[in-house]
């Protein structure tokens, strides 16, 4: 999952803002890596229980770049 999000990162204009839990848990991961640059908010606590706000990604690290190069994008099955 993290890596089909860096492809995709990678392919896209940034900034980005990503919404969605399991987007923003694999930013969450990215960053950690040392992949992406990213700013991440902490969880709102609500009546019903938490709400995520959206993960901003900046840019893609030195590092990203090379874990986009040495694991290229898997061929589309038909």
């Amino acid at each position: 999952m993290t890596l089909s999000l860096l492809h995709r990162l990678a392919a896209t204009q940034l900034p980005v803002s990503l919404t969605g839990g399991a987007d923003v848990d694999a930013v969450r991961m990215l960053a950690l890596a040392g992949h992406v640059q990213a700013v991440i908010p902490r969880p709102v606590r609500t009546l019903t229980g938490h709400h995520q706000p959206p993960a901003t990604v900046s840019g893609i690290t030195p590092l990203g770049r090379q874990m986009i190069e040495r694991f290229p994008r898997e061929a589309a099955v038909a």
